[in-house]
C-alpha cells in the first residue's frame, strides 16, 4: 500500500474511496463538506483491483478504445501503467479539493478487492463516503468508465435513514448538515411493518428536526435492504444517502449491488 499526505493528521478522519467516475466526483464533493463541517481529515482510497489481473492472459479479454473500437490483448505492463495514471489523478484532485477547503488530507493507494479494502479501512475510520464500486464483476468485455468530470453535482434530497435508537442521531447530524451546507431538502426514511408504526416513528423523527430547525418529510420503507434503498434514492434523484451502522450494510447481501447501480453517494456513521 502506498501513502501520502499532508501534515499534520487530524483526530477525525472520513475516508472516500475514488475512481474516475462522475459519482465518485459526487462523493468526493460530499466527503470534502462533511470534513469542512467536521475539521476532519479527507483521506482518500484508489484500489488497483486485482479482479482486473484475472482477465490478463484470457483468450477473449480485450480492451476497446472508445475512439477507434479497436481491440487489443490486456497485458500486465499496461494495466500497472494505466493503474498509476489514474491515481495520480485521483490523488491530484483529492489533494485540490482539500486545498481548496484548507483541509488535511491523505491517500493511499492499495492492491486487491474493493470491498475487502472496506472493510479493513472501515475500523480506523470515523466516517466512509462511497461513490464507486465495492466490488467488480470480472466479464469478457464491459465499457469503458465516464471520465472523472468537475461538472456540478446534483442538489437533490439528502436521504437520512432514521432508527429511533442511539445510531438515529449522529447519522441524523450529518444529514442536517449536509442540507444546510448544499440548501436541499432534508428527507427522513422511516422503516416500519405498518403505518400507524411509520406514522408514530415519523412524527417522531420530524420532532427531532424541528428541534434542529431544519424542515423535512418521511419516506416510509416497507423494508429496510439494498434493493428497497436503491429504489427509493432513484424516485427521489437523492444528491447523498446517509446511512447509521456502517458494519450491518458492509457485510449486508446485496449492498455492493446496490453501490454498483446507486447514483448518489452513500455516507456510513
Amino acid at each position: 500500500m502506498r501513502t501520502a499526505t499532508s501534515e499534520p493528521s487530524a483526530s477525525i478522519r472520513i475516508w472516500v474511496a475514488l475512481d474516475e467516475s462522475p459519482c465518485s466526483a459526487a462523493a468526493l464533493t460530499a466527503a470534502a463538506a462533511l470534513a469542512a463541517e467536521m475539521d476532519a481529515e479527507l483521506a482518500g482510497l484508489f484500489v488497483e483491483n486485482i479482479n482486473l489481473q484475472h482477465l490478463i492472459g484470457l483468450p477473449f479479454a480485450r480492451e476497446f478504445s472508445l475512439l477507434t473500437g479497436a481491440g487489443r490483448t490486456l497485458s500486465q505492463g499496461e494495466m500497472e501503467r494505466t493503474w498509476r495514471r489514474e491515481a495520480e489523478s485521483m490523488q491530484h484532485l483529492l489533494a485540490e479539493a482539500a486545498e481548496r477547503m484548507r483541509l488535511r488530507w491523505s491517500f493511499r493507494v492499495a492492491r486487491g478487492r474493493v470491498a475487502a479494502e472496506i472493510n479493513t479501512l472501515a475500523q480506523a475510520f470515523d466516517l466512509i463516503v462511497l461513490g464507486q464500486h465495492s466490488g467488480i464483476g470480472v466479464t469478457a468485455t464491459a465499457p469503458a468508465k465516464p471520465r472523472f468530470t468537475r461538472a456540478h453535482p446534483h442538489v437533490g434530497p439528502v436521504l437520512v435513514l432514521y432508527e429511533a435508537d442511539s445510531s438515529a442521531t449522529p447519522s441524523l447530524d450529518l444529514g442536517v448538515r449536509l442540507a444546510r451546507r448544499n440548501n436541499a431538502e432534508l428527507v427522513l426514511l422511516v422503516s416500519a411493518n405498518s403505518e400507524n408504526a411509520y406514522r408514530t416513528a415519523c412524527a417522531a423523527a420530524l420532532a427531532v428536526l424541528n428541534a434542529r430547525n431544519l424542515p423535512g418529510r418521511c419516506v416510509w420503507l416497507t423494508t429496510l435492504d439494498a434493493p428497497h434503498l436503491l429504489g427509493v434514492a432513484h424516485r427521489e434523484a437523492a444528491s447523498c444517502l446517509v446511512l447509521a451502522n456502517r458494519k450491518r450494510f458492509l457485510m449486508q447481501a446485496g449492498f455492493d449491488r446496490m453501490l454498483d447501480e446507486i447514483e448518489c453517494p452513500v455516507v456510513l456513521t
